[in-house]
């Protein structure tokens, strides 16, 4: 039997040629990359991650809310889901380090206001199926914007388990509402901090310290954190203590256990942290609740300035008011500015009557440091809201940002007064150097 013989198809040879042709072309490309007749697979890969690596700066975290009031259909009820969250992973800078960047070394810094767990919310927060308090959620909707390098807020409570629970006492679980929000630092001097005397402040400092977050306002100890790099004083004083705490602290050897805020030791605290400190920042609990700045309050903002401070951000009225710089002059003739900030207003509280107390903001400032000092190279805010909703006839409360969308599950009502609210904040930020930070996280 004869057998067939097949030559090469055509096909074959066509395919054979596109071979050809695209080896040929692919050792053209890879010798004008090398420069010459061999091929560097260092310029190569460099080649094809052109362009990346300035976009692996740190990211901020984000929240991403879904407005869905319009198919709610609950009456203003909101499903037991909170806001949803998604993180942007940080990413390392350009040399391996994060935070450093063409040798020059940045932190993000974010500010809080009041978070003041009263009554009705410390209610809203204990579970009759589990009889157990869970306060995690109160701030968690803030995780996101609240995400930087180092950041606080102030807190108005004593955290206790040893003592009838109150407007002011809360059971130490409280603590985990800093988890929630993923803060470093909580600024604990408020007029009641010492009702329960050292006891209320041991309490207190334990709590927030097994969440690791570090308790200021309420320990002789500086205050000192290292932020890639850059060094940080920190340090909370109290101007709104009455005349017969005062008594009780000095009675017992605590004086400065909740700093005073007094223009004398700030200068003298300030001073020997302004050789080591490459940012110096002073929180102040000043004013009345309820009213502006007054001249006592801008006089104090200026000499604090004049000790060296960089950043003042205070509370204590309960309501957003002024940020502004301020611009001294120190003895050597050489000009300082501070950024400061008299109020944040309240992130968490159960007054309801009046929407300018429903909103705060945050303050994000930007630090860099190269050779010479470290300068604040970027102010903005993040106006937020402290909201309030029922749900299985029971009261809840989250503070979330006010970034133009709303919350799954709230109502027309609650969106009208998250904008007032944010109004409120806006108003009083109205001329300010901060910037409204933007959905994905820059000014505008």
């Amino acid at each position: 039997m004869k057998r067939n013989r097949r030559g090469i198809s055509f096909g074959t040879v066509f395919m054979l040629c596109l071979t050809v042709i695209a080896v040929g072309g692919s050792a053209f490309v890879f010798s004008r990359l090398s420069g010459g007749g061999t091929v560097d697979l260092g310029r190569v890969a460099g080649a094809l991650q052109l362009g990346t690596g300035e976009k692996q700066e740190i990211e901020d975290i984000r929240i991403r809310q879904e407005s869905s009031a319009a198919d709610s259909g609950g009456g203003g009820q909101e499903t037991k889901t909170a806001p949803r969250v998604t993180a942007s992973p940080r990413q390392p800078s350009a040399d391996g380090a994060t935070g450093l960047r063409d040798g020059v070394r940045r932190a993000e810094l974010t500010f809080g206001g009041t978070a003041a767990i009263e009554t009705e919310i410390r209610r809203s927060c204990y579970y009759n199926d589990t009889k157990k308090y869970d306060f995690s959620d109160l701030l968690s909707p803030l995780r996101g914007v609240f995400q930087a390098d180092w950041s606080c807020f102030f807190l108005e409570n004593i955290l206790s388990d040893d003592y009838k629970v109150n407007a002011t006492i809360v059971p130490t679980e409280a603590a985990k509402l800093v988890t929630g929000a993923g803060v470093s630092a909580a600024a604990c001097g408020f007029p009641g901090i010492y009702d329960k005397g050292s006891a209320g402040l041991a309490s207190t400092r334990k709590a927030l310290e097994d969440q690791g977050v570090t308790a200021l306002g309420i320990s002789e100890d500086s205050a000192w954190a290292e932020v890639n790099g850059i060094s940080l004083y920190i340090r909370q004083y109290t101007g709104t203590m009455s005349a017969s705490a005062r008594k009780s602290l000095a009675k017992n050897g605590e004086e400065y256990a909740v700093p005073a805020a007094d223009i004398g030791q700030i200068r003298a605290d300030l001073t020997e942290a302004r050789s080591e400190a490459d940012v110096v920042i002073v929180l102040v609990h000043w004013g009345k609740d309820g009213k502006n700045p007054d001249r006592a309050q801008q006089e104090l903002a200026r000499q604090i300035a004049e000790a060296g401070a960089d950043i003042i951000i205070g509370s204590g009225s309960r309501l957003p008011q002024a940020a502004e710089l301020i611009t001294v002059t120190g003895e050597s003739g050489e000009s300082h500015t501070a950024l400061c900030a008299y109020s944040l207003g309240t992130l968490i509280s159960d007054n309801r009557k009046n929407a300018k107390r429903l909103g705060s903001y945050l303050v994000h400032a930007s630090i860099e440091k190269g050779e010479g000092k470290a300068k604040i190279t970027g102010m903005s805010y993040t106006p937020v809201y402290a909201w309030r909703y029922r749900q299985d006839g029971k009261y809840f409360y989250r503070c979330v940002p006010i970034d133009g969308t709303a919350p799954d599950g709230m109502d027309s009502e609650q969106m009208k007064t998250m904008e007032k609210a944010g109004n409120a904040v806006a108003d009083a930020l109205n001329g300010s150097p901060l910037m409204i930070r933007s959905a994905n996280g820059g000014g505008r």
